[in-house]
């Protein structure tokens, strides 16, 4: 029994060495797919082990560096009024070392700038620069994989200091069908709050979700994500944060080009959370569509790309109301070593 345990961890732990870098399909030997992983190529801010380096021989330490730009278009159909924001992340990385077995370290570095008006001819509102350090940790056992990592970082909107702690698991129930799942707790600090109305703010996440294998090419998979935060205030009373997001998609591989089609709604609700009257800060419904592809370039370098389309119907005191298109646009440069 100890033998057999034994292989199977050594089994698990080579799986990314068999990984195609553009999707982190896992395959065996024989060129089966006997897994993908499960959670967003092109957005690890929850999700840091699906980084993983397609050149893990080159030496003993090894992983993925990143460079990513996004544009959010809104385009409001009653008022004819544009809105947005841009994304560069200037650099976002994972490392493992052969002699930690396990053990990862992430970083992101990067801004968001918000504007009114459209991307070519915007007025400027606020701009938000971050940075975080994850360390984590993962483990196999026969056909599960979990962990645990922990993050601190800074933004500079209002000022605070960040702090999570994740736990997540991947389990293979059998060689086809998985499920999947993280929760996250985190703490947004504000360091100048003695002064300030708005305080400390505290937020939850959890994603459960199942995939499935279809073959060698094509999978599909499903989730469904829960999201809440308190935001502590000095005065008028705190702000409560629920949202839920409903989605569902199906991959396929076109020989070294990867492609994911996936759709599905969701509803965000913003309100005072101490007022008798319950006045509604944000109240956001959305139903969207997402097309995203990437291709390795090089057996190092790989291009991604995504573009989501969304329906957005909003009311509220604080937002713009009535029906909106909203069109988001990623692009990524990856390079393994």
């Amino acid at each position: 029994m100890k033998n057999h345990l034994t292989l199977a961890v050594i089994f698990a732990l080579m799986l990314p060495t068999l990984a195609n870098a553009s999707m982190s399909i896992m395959k065996d030997l024989s060129g089966t797919v006997i897994a993908v992983d499960p959670w967003s190529y092109l957005d690890e801010d929850v999700m840091w082990t699906s980084t993983r380096s397609s050149n893990p021989a080159g030496g003993r330490i090894h992983g993925q560096l990143k460079i990513k730009y996004a544009i959010e278009d809104n385009n409001w159909s009653n008022s004819h009024f544009h809105n947005g924001n841009d994304s560069l992340t200037f650099v976002q990385g994972v490392m493992r070392n052969d002699d930690l077995p396990g053990w990862y370290l992430a970083f992101s570095e990067g801004r968001t700038t918000n504007y009114n008006g459209t991307w070519e001819s915007q007025t400027y509102l606020s701009q938000n620069q971050w940075t975080q350090l994850i360390v984590g940790h993962e483990y196999f056992y026969k056909r599960l994989r979990y962990g645990w990592d922990v993050m601190g970082g800074s933004a500079s909107v209002d000022d605070r200091w960040q702090a999570r702690v994740k736990f997540f698991t991947d389990l293979r129930v059998t060689d086809k069908f998985s499920v999947f799942n993280y929760l996250y707790q985190q703490i947004d600090h504000r360091r100048s709050g003695g002064s300030q109305n708005d305080r400390d703010m505290r937020s939850f996440q959890i994603e459960p979700g199942a995939q499935y294998i279809i073959n060698n090419t094509t999978g599909i998979w499903f989730r469904q994500q829960f999201a809440s935060a308190i935001l502590d205030r000095a005065q008028w009373g705190d702000i409560d944060d629920k949202s839920w997001t409903t989605s569902m998609g199906i991959w396929h591989n076109w020989g070294k080009l990867s492609t994911t089609f996936s759709g599905g709604y969701g509803h965000y609700k913003k309100n005072n959370a101490r007022r008798e009257d319950g006045e509604v800060f944000q109240n956001t419904r959305n139903r969207f569509l997402k097309v995203s592809a990437n291709y390795p370039l090089t057996s190092r370098f790989t291009v991604s790309g995504e573009i989501t389309g969304s329906l957005i119907n909003q009311n509220g005191s604080w937002v713009t109301h009535g029906d909106a298109i909203t069109t988001d646009y990623k692009l990524m440069l990856d390079y393994n070593f």
